[in-house]
């Protein structure tokens, strides 16, 4: 009899079960879909922050350039900036088109006394957080509509209700 049972234990499953590879296959699925989630989060966050720092650096750079003129003139002067070099190395440039991390255009208009900085393509989190940031704007129209300055969280966020917004900043 102690012969037969070790027998029988001779030729006991090695490996796994059918259940415990499926609970493996869900268990990692769910670590996976947790990792690419986390990385979405970051990759929004990145974007946000370089677009930040992106208009600023616009601004900044054509405040610069302009600065002893009496005019920043009227109509678009991106291809100036383009030419001059005061695009972030991080915008993409193509000829005489700037665009953004998230494939919309970028243009500066000058305005007489002040120029326009145009974010397209933005989606709605990012928007809000663009729209708040602190700096001295003279205005921003999102969507085509102007907002009271200084413009709070819950007017952003109101404002930049599209898929896919358009930020435009005014600067002297």
């Amino acid at each position: 009899m102690k012969k037969n049972m070790i027998t029988n234990n001779a030729f006991r499953q090695k490996g796994a079960s059918l259940l415990e590879a499926l609970a493996f296959i869900i268990i990692s699925l769910v670590v996976i879909s947790g990792g690419v989630a986390m990385w979405r989060m970051a990759s929004s966050g990145s974007l946000e922050n370089a677009a930040t720092n992106q208009i600023m650096a616009v601004q900044t750079s054509y405040r610069g350039l302009y600065s002893g003129q009496n005019s920043y003139g009227t109509g678009n002067i991106t291809g100036v900036g383009i030419t001059a070099g005061l695009f972030p190395s991080d915008l993409k440039i193509s000829g005489t088109t700037v665009t953004n991390g998230w494939s919309g255009a970028v243009v500066v208009t000058g305005a007489t006394s002040t120029f326009t900085i145009s974010w397209a393509n933005v989606p709605p989190e990012s928007c809000s957080k663009l729209a708040v940031m602190k700096s001295d704007w003279v205005s921003v129209t999102i969507n085509g509509t102007a907002q009271t300055m200084p413009i709070t969280p819950v007017a952003a966020t109101t404002a930049c209700s599209a898929t896919a917004n358009t930020l435009v900043f005014t600067s002297n």
